[in-house]
């Protein structure tokens, strides 16, 4: 149990600051094509980082994953916007307001509250056609992104494709929760082990779509609401369950969690340095 409270820490550390990184990254990527897009994202030294962070956030989030229900893994990740915050005012010079340092205290209260109502559990245990189907549904998902691509830059295609993102993450955590034992070369045998690696594709693709389609603010806040929320029901739906009795303590920790790292996604928004990417 501390080995993945631990590790939920560890990758809320890693994926806030890849939050100021990526945003940072394509915020001065004017190319709005996806090949463009992409082409210049690869050769950003920050987006780089950033994805390397966010490949730590999920190595350290699958040793949580796979032995607590997904609604308190889910609540970690969305604490990872206090972390930003938190940068933000180190980094970018932000300033904490009164309202900003009270969602803090929530996150960290929410927190607490999850993992008090949490009960180890392992990975889940499903039947193998449930696994076809996180692959049949990380495929959709996948075409989906490719769709959103040719759409036009617009606040409302920046929400859905936002959404769209968040659905694969969550998607991405329950592969991870259903995955059979990770051990070569069996595991390439694994759907889900497939099915993890498409949504973690299409979400980091459907990500950058949306941040160049919209606020960073807009983005982060539907994104990771979104992933929060889809990523907990589906856990839901294989058996995850809080310590008896306790129910009612993990949805007032994961509602509160949730909604207070919401309140602090502006501080995903690296203005100061995207500033200079509009004058170039």
């Amino acid at each position: 149990m501390l080995l993945s409270v631990l590790a939920i820490t560890g990758a809320a550390l890693c994926y806030g600051a890849s939050a100021v990184l990526q945003a940072s990254a394509v915020a001065r990527s004017a190319r709005s094509d996806l090949p463009g897009l992409l082409g210049r994202l690869a050769l950003d030294p920050r987006y780089l980082g950033g994805l390397l962070l966010v490949a730590a956030g999920f190595a350290l989030s699958v040793v949580a994953i796979r032995a607590l229900p997904l609604f308190v893994v889910q609540a970690g990740r969305a604490s990872s916007l206090g972390v930003t915050a938190v940068l933000a005012t180190v980094v970018l010079g932000s300033r904490l307001q009164r309202s900003e340092r009270l969602a803090l205290a929530g996150v960290a209260a929410g927190l607490v509250a999850v993992a008090l109502a949490a009960t180890p559990q392992g990975p889940a245990s499903v039947p193998g056609a449930v696994r076809w189907a996180v692959l049949a549904a990380a495929l959709g998902l996948l075409a989906l992104v490719a769709t959103a691509a040719r759409t036009r830059p617009s606040p409302r295609s920046a929400a859905l494709v936002a959404a769209l993102a968040g659905t694969c993450f969550g998607l991405l955590a329950l592969a991870a929760r259903v995955l059979g034992p990770v051990a070569l070369p069996a595991v390439l045998g694994d759907p889900s082990a497939w099915a993890a690696g498409l949504a973690a594709a299409g979400g980091l693709v459907a990500g950058a779509l949306a941040l160049q389609r919209g606020t960073v603010v807009a983005v982060t806040t539907t994104m990771v609401a979104t992933e929060a929320a889809v990523g907990s029901l589906l856990g839901l739906a294989v058996g995850d369950r809080p310590a008896e009795g306790l129910a009612w303590l993990a949805a007032a920790g994961f509602v509160v969690t949730v909604g207070s790292a919401l309140q602090l996604a502006r501080f995903g928004a690296p203005e100061a340095l995207a500033e200079p990417a509009a004058a170039e």
